[in-house]
């Protein structure tokens, strides 16, 4: 991430740890959520990193104890000491008193990353990564940039041809070395590219660095070009934005030596943050509707059935909008004690209610010129609609307990798996506020008719069940792809999430064979309409039923869908010991959904009538 490990360096470029002596600067580099902090490492002397005085290095992150470690130069060693941290002080994954490191060791102290790096007193090539190292900090900084919504930046540098000889990566990386700040990653491309990690750069500063780096052609004679791609203006991906940053490189010329890759529409085949859903055929009007309207003011309305990527998709209309840079904040409409919504969404000062020992601010106000996403926005209570009405009409709010107007600057978006303009009708939700909302309403396809994802998707789920259980399948067998095509995944990729995971778990072999899937799934047998069949946008409606050959008996196909909308429910509420609010949890649906298809389906606790 933000400290550069020393990982394959390139012959012509002297490693840090071969730097002399009285040239070598040592420096402590920390990451954390409000940025990054260096501090120098003079020899002999301790170094405290902690969250407040009298430590030397301060970050201020809740996870940091008051004096967290010590880190201390002492001749040729590097050391790191836990000061009895509440979270403790990890190394290679391992909690430790007290350990010996090497220049480039991650050290983790809390959740705060630390690292000990050089810092060069010339432009020498220093902190060369190899490719394998590049790409797992690569993907190190994405997961970061995600989690703490911060951006990052590629940049792919390349030099033109002089005559008929191509300029060695050598003969010109020093200067790209000394463009950028000591912690940004680089590594070789090939023998005449180079490729660089940015941390905390949006596109207009990393822009400024490609500029610099063209600037600094002269001291080498090389004539470089730079490509840019920033996230998550470019690509919300490490596989997009490599490939965006190598095309753009390719369009650069003589006369626009930095070509910047900007907001841009969705890659075929690219899997979305958190791999909930994949721009495969059946998406595409649903994403371009997505770019199209991302830098609107205008409310949205996701439609679809529960799981299948309404969040990932509120989420792409944020960061793809003039808000990117405000949060997003998300509250589950349904979720909320009825007695708590208007506080919840609108805040509350102190005593306003027997519990409110202090002012607490709503969601709107904490997401003020940013998103707010109203999940299952179809469970809100009738009093709460009206208070939600009145927000977005006036833009301003008042908490629960005060009479003074606060203002504030929100785009809603809204998503939910229930008919909102038939329940306006039958007067179970606003139709004022149905209105308001509806600007644009866009309909998802569930994953049965998402045909083409569902390969890339299970592969996705593969490699992170592997990960997180410590197993090591390979793949699938043929079959098993069949029939994860064929099933008609009534609860979309949540559940096929679920059944990848547990056939990773229960593997005998390399690969997931039949027998590793539920009953439910191994007996689906007829082929699933294919993706290429879906032509213009989803449904108005979202369906319920799998697709099935245009004879079919409706009553039949029903009744099979509610035998698989059965199976999951009593699997999900066994699993949780039918405790009906854990359940709806792992299902991810309001526990009153939950209760209103157990009593339709006349599911119940065995020994209870």
């Amino acid at each position: 991430m933000s400290g550069v490990v020393e990982t394959e360096p390139m012959a012509s470029a002297p490693s840090p740890l071969d730097a002399p002596e009285e040239g070598r600067r040592l420096a402590v580099v920390v990451q954390a959520q409000q940025g990054m902090e260096i501090a120098l490492l003079v020899p002999d002397t301790p170094l405290v990193v902690g969250r407040t005085e009298p430590s030397d290095l301060q970050v201020h992150d809740r996870t940091l104890s008051r004096q967290h470690a010590r880190f201390m130069l002492a001749g040729d060693r590097l050391l790191v000491e836990d000061l009895g941290s509440r979270n403790g002080t990890w190394l290679a994954g391992q909690r430790i008193d007290r350990a010996g490191i090497e220049i480039g060791d991650e050290v983790m102290l809390g959740s705060v990353l630390a690292c000990v790096h050089v810092l060069a007193p010339t432009g020498e090539s220093l902190g060369i990564d190899g490719e394998e190292g590049f790409l797992r900090r690569v993907n190190e900084e994405a997961a970061r940039a995600r989690e703490l919504r911060r951006p990052f930046a590629l940049l792919v540098v390349r030099a033109k041809p002089v005559g008929d000889r191509s300029p060695h990566v050598r003969d010109w990386l020093a200067a790209v070395r000394e463009a950028i700040r000591p912690f940004d990653r680089i590594a070789t491309y090939g023998p005449g590219a180079a490729q660089v990690l940015l941390p905390e750069m949006g596109t207009e500063e990393a822009t400024r660095v490609a500029q610099r780096i063209v600037a600094s052609q002269g001291k080498e004679g090389a004539q470089l070009r730079v490509g840019v791609a920033a996230y998550p203006d470019a690509g919300s991906t490490v596989e997009a934005l490599i490939s965006l940053s190598r095309d753009a490189v390719n369009r650069a010329t003589a006369e626009r030596p930095v070509e910047v890759e900007g907001t841009r529409g969705f890659a075929d085949g690219e899997v979305l943050e958190d791999d909930a859903l994949v721009a495969g055929r059946a998406m595409r009007e649903v994403l371009s509707t997505v770019e199209r309207v991302a830098g609107a003011r205008v409310p949205v309305i996701l439609h679809g059935e529960t799981g299948t990527g309404k969040e990932v998709l509120a989420r792409a209309l944020h960061e793809r909008g003039p808000r990117r840079n405000k949060r997003m904040v998300r509250v589950n409409c349904g979720a909320i004690p009825k007695e708590l919504v208007e506080s919840t969404l609108f805040g509350h000062e102190r005593g306003a209610f027997t519990g409110a020992a202090a002012q607490q601010k709503g969601v709107f106000e904490e997401a003020d010129g940013g998103t707010v996403f109203l999940d299952e926005i179809g469970e809100l209570a009738m009093p709460a609609q009206a208070a939600l009405l009145r927000v977005l009409e006036t833009g301003t709010l008042c908490r629960v307990g005060s009479v003074r107007e606060i203002t504030v600057d929100v785009r809603v978006v809204s998503a939910t798996h229930r008919d909102l303009e038939a329940m306006a009708r039958d007067g179970a939700f606003r139709s004022d506020l149905f209105y308001r909302l509806s600007t644009v309403v866009l309909e998802i396809p569930p994953l049965r008719e998402r045909v083409d994802e569902i390969e890339p998707l299970s592969r996705r789920f593969l490699a992170r069940a592997n990960e997180g259980n410590a197993r090591a399948v390979q793949g699938f067998s043929p079959t098993v792809l069949e029939r994860l095509r064929a099933y008609a995944w009534p609860g979309n990729v949540r559940e096929l999430r679920n059944v990848i995971e547990r056939a990773v778990v229960v593997a005998r072999g390399t690969l997931i064979d039949e027998e590793d899937l539920p009953a439910r799934v191994r007996g689906a047998e007829r082929p699933a309409r294919a993706a290429v069949e879906w032509e213009g946008p989803a449904p108005t409606r979202t369906a319920d039923v799998p697709v099935e050959g245009e004879g079919e008996d409706p009553a039949g196909v029903r009744e099979r869908v509610e035998g698989y909308e059965a199976t999951i429910l009593r699997e999900a509420l066994e699993a949780a010991g039918w405790s009906r609010k854990a359940a709806a949890e792992r299902l991810g649906i309001p526990v009153r959904t939950l209760s209103y298809r157990m009593k339709r389906l006349g599911l119940r606790r065995p020994g209870r009538s």
